[in-house]
C-alpha cells in the first residue's frame, strides 16, 4: 500500500483539525450518521482519552480515516455468532470509533493499514485494539480478518 499517514491530535495545527473535520463528513453523508466522528476545532485540548485520527494519503487524496481515543471498558465479542463473552476488561486500549475508506481504494487493505498504524501508534498488537459498537458490515468484514478469534468491544 503505497500512500502517506498522518496523525492528527486534538493539539495538532487548525489546518490538520479542520482536514479532519472536512474528511469526516464523507463517512458522516455516505452512512448517514447524525453526528461527526470528529469536532475538535476550537482550541488546542488535551483529551483525557487521547482522541486522534489517523489520514492516509494517496494520489493527492486522502482515502482513508480512522478515529480514535483509549478507552478502559471492553469485552470480547465473537462477530461470527454476535455474542458477548467473558467478564469487563479495564485495560487501556485505542478504541476505533470509525474507519472509513473511500470507494476506489477499498478491499485493497487500507483499513488494515490504519488499524495497524493505530496498533503500532499505541504500541499493542492489531488483536488488542478494541471496536467501538455497533460495528457496519464493512467494519465487521475488516475486524473478522484483522482478529479472526473475535474482538475487544464496547
Amino acid at each position: 500500500m503505497v500512500g502517506r499517514l498522518a496523525v492528527v491530535t486534538t493539539q495538532s495545527p487548525i489546518a490538520w483539525r479542520k482536514l479532519v473535520y472536512q474528511v469526516a463528513r464523507m463517512p458522516q453523508k455516505e452512512n448517514h450518521y447524525d453526528f461527526r466522528s470528529w469536532f475538535h476545532l476550537g482550541e488546542l485540548e488535551v483529551t483525557a482519552d487521547n482522541v486522534r485520527a489517523y489520514l492516509l494519503k494517496a494520489n493527492g487524496c486522502v482515502i482513508g480515516y480512522l478515529a480514535a481515543p483509549d478507552i478502559s471498558q471492553h469485552r470480547r465479542w465473537d462477530l461470527v455468532d454476535g455474542s458477548w463473552y467473558g467478564d469487563q476488561d479495564d485495560t487501556l486500549r485505542p478504541r476505533i470509533i470509525l474507519v472509513w475508506v473511500a470507494d476506489a481504494y477499498r478491499r485493497q487493505g487500507v483499513g488494515s493499514t490504519l488499524v495497524q498504524a493505530l496498533a503500532d501508534g499505541f504500541g499493542c498488537q492489531v488483536a488488542d485494539v478494541s471496536w467501538s459498537a455497533p460495528i457496519s458490515d464493512a467494519g465487521r468484514r475488516l475486524a473478522c480478518r484483522l482478529s479472526p478469534e473475535g474482538i475487544w468491544a464496547g
